[in-house]
């Protein structure tokens, strides 16, 4: 009893100093469990149910289930490997959009607005917009920013949809040069460090390079969107199946990875040179390549 008793009279800067080790690594389930071990504890750290603060911004975190069939989901902490299932009774409530690179459930209101909304899976903080979502089918979306803001984009319309919590409307863009390298951007992480953004987040010279080299590749960027290539996996035929791109934020390094036929190609992204460097050796980095995005651990 009295150690119990010792570990829950902790000084208030060494609880700081542990909970920012675990913030450093994005391990948000982990704060969420110490700042819910004892009052002082939970007097001594602040509770990300009711803060934006960006420290507590999912970053690091991928949803893997892609069927979604009840409400249990599979994360993984990409900077660690580290694999989490949860349980999120929340998601009952609402149809699920997408989830975001980071983490982010992007959910529609059940009612008639269908009203968008953001659900953190870890701190149980719901995020809600004015607008409703646009009754359209989207494959990617991004939140950024201290607001934050939220990025749907589709691939049937090309059309990016962005708005703020308190947005009336959604700012609309459509750019059919440019929407390869936003898709790919989004997919790819370049939003889920949670700093304020511009919708393009790739310089323009990188962007031409880019399109340049996949291009060379014979990736065929539209072909990477169609609905009927994706959906229809039992007649997949692997002699007919497009070379692909994406993006991939990892680290603090942005990696453009080609997949061909037999093999695949890695790229870094210099954009002090605005270069693109072969990469010889990945490491302990693990990179998997699925239909619709690309994952490294």
């Amino acid at each position: 009893m009295a150690a119990a008793e010792g570990w829950s009279s902790l000084p208030s800067d060494l609880i700081n100093r542990i909970t920012d080790c675990l913030l450093a690594t994005n391990d948000i389930d982990y704060y969420m469990d110490f700042h819910a071990v004892c009052s002082n504890w939970r007097s001594a750290t602040a509770d990300p149910k009711n803060t934006l603060d960006l420290c507590f911004r999912h970053r690091q975190w991928i949803v893997l289930d892609e069927v979604f069939e009840n409400n249990t989901r599979l994360l993984v902490n990409t900077a660690t490997g580290r694999v989490v299932r949860k349980e999120l009774p929340m998601l009952r409530n609402y149809y699920v959009i997408a989830t975001t690179a980071g983490g982010f459930f992007v959910l529609s209101d059940r009612k008639y607005l269908h009203a968008a909304r953001v659900l953190s899976p870890f701190t149980g903080h719901l995020i809600r917009f004015r607008t409703p979502v646009p009754p359209e089918q989207y494959v990617a979306a991004a939140v950024f920013g201290p607001k934050p803001t939220l990025i749907l984009i589709s691939d049937r319309s090309r059309t990016q949809y962005r708005a703020d919590p308190a947005s009336e409307c959604y700012t609309e863009y459509v750019d059919q040069e440019n929407y390869p390298m936003v898709r790919l951007a989004v997919l790819g992480g370049m939003y889920a460090d949670g700093e304020d953004a511009s919708v393009r987040q790739i310089p323009d010279v990188m962007a031409d390079k880019i399109l340049h080299m996949i291009g060379a590749f014979g990736v065929q960027p539209l072909e990477m969107y169609l609905d009927d290539l994706i959906g229809n996996l039992a007649a997949y035929n692997p002699q007919l199946f497009p070379n692909r791109c994406f993006l991939v934020k990892f680290a603090g390094e942005v990696f453009v990875i080609i997949k061909l036929k037999h093999h695949m190609d890695v790229f870094k992204m210099d954009t002090d040179r605005d270069l693109l460097e072969p990469v010889k050796s990945i490491g302990n980095l693990a990179i998997f390549i699925g239909y619709r995005r690309c994952l490294a651990v």
